[in-house]
């Protein structure tokens, strides 16, 4: 065979190898599943949207969920703040806790009978424990005759209803020229009674002992026991925190004094005036109630307070009121010896005080109980 034959014949063989390669490749790639790539690649990028959108759709609903959960805040805070007093800051109290509804009893009858019956009440109700002690007067002053008297001559803890005597027995020296009459003294009396100042009374009492605290008292319990008040003895200067449980008074001695107050009969009549116009300065009332103070009624009272006792004594100024109304003296106190740690102890009788108060003020008011 020629060198051309053999060439051609290779020559030919690589045609027809090549010839039938073509449609095997075409075959091939037309098996390839080139619209399922896509659609694979188009799944691919709509699964990563999905879950991009997932992601993004959980990411907005915890965000809601925040929301939703400040605003819930909110609203707890803006319901809780429309519950405050405006300004205040602290939990509006409903005096719910602290009213007391009058016994239902037969309207008519004496003063006395309606203290004794709303005193038992009280008790009934545990607004007075069985070992709170009571001790109460109504005065009229107008008539000169006793209302009303429960335990009038007991003697109790005088806590700061002795700064009554002491007002008297300086203003009783400064009259005798014994001390001189000062601004500053003035002040201090009117520290000692219209916010009870422990301080200022300290040092009126050593004032009237010429520096000796020992004189001074012992000076305050002559003109006491002079102008008749029995049960009353001033016995120590109050100690730190106002903790003062050796001094005595009664309900009896409270109500002579504010008796010979309004009779300007305490030192002279400028001087029961002078006194009387710093017992309406009172800051601490108790027996000075809320429809008291609507009526526009004054009062000149003092009050005491000391883990034990508590009590509220003055003049109350009803006369002109109609119903034939007349100016009346009260004095209550209560008093429990086995002094009560409870916190609300104080807190309940003086609520009960003006419980008081305020039944024999609406009963005498309406023109009754004076029989």
């Amino acid at each position: 065979m020629t060198l051309f034959t053999k060439n051609f014949i290779i020559s030919f063989i690589l045609v027809l190898v090549f010839f039938f390669n073509q449609p095997l490749s075409a075959a091939a790639d037309r098996d390839l599943p080139r619209g399922n790539t896509k659609k694979t690649l188009k799944q691919s990028d709509r699964e990563k949207k999905t879950k991009r959108s997932t992601r993004t759709q959980t990411s907005k609903n915890k965000i809601k969920q925040k929301i939703k959960k400040a605003t819930s805040k909110k609203k707890k805070k803006k319901a809780a703040s429309g519950r405050r007093r405006p300004g205040s800051g602290v939990m509006e109290v409903r005096s719910a806790e602290l009213s007391i509804q009058p016994p239902v009893t037969a309207s008519g009858g004496s003063l006395q009978e309606l203290v004794e019956n709303e005193i038992i009440h009280l008790k009934n109700i545990g607004r007075l424990l069985p070992a709170d002690q009571v001790s109460l007067q109504v005065y009229d002053l107008n008539e000169k005759r006793m209302l009303a008297d429960i335990n009038g001559n007991v003697i109790r803890n005088a806590a700061s209803l002795i700064k009554l005597f002491v007002m008297l027995a300086v203003y009783d020296s400064i009259s005798r020229q014994e001390i001189q009459e000062t601004p500053e003294i003035e002040h201090q009396i009117f520290r000692m009674i219209a916010v009870s100042d422990n301080g200022a009374t300290n040092s009126l009492i050593r004032r009237l002992g010429q520096g000796d605290a020992l004189q001074g008292i012992i000076g305050i319990n002559a003109l006491t026991h002079k102008m008749g008040f029995s049960g009353s003895r001033l016995r120590e200067l109050i100690p730190d925190g106002g903790r003062t449980y050796e001094n005595q008074t009664t309900a009896a001695d409270t109500t002579l004094f504010f008796r010979l107050l309004y009779e300007q009969k305490l030192v002279t009549p400028h001087y029961s005036q002078k006194m009387n116009n710093i017992l309406l300065k009172s800051i601490h009332d108790r027996i000075k109630t809320h429809q008291i103070s609507k009526d526009g009624v004054a009062v000149a009272d003092k009050t005491g307070y000391v883990r034990g006792l508590n009590g509220d004594c003055g003049i109350v100024y009803l006369k002109g009121q109609g119903n034939g109304c007349n100016d009346y003296v009260l004095s209550i106190i209560i008093e429990n010896k086995t002094r009560p740690t409870d916190g609300g102890w104080g807190r309940k009788k003086s609520t009960a005080i003006r419980y008081l108060s305020d039944r024999i003020y609406q009963n005498l008011r309406n023109g009754q109980g004076k029989s």
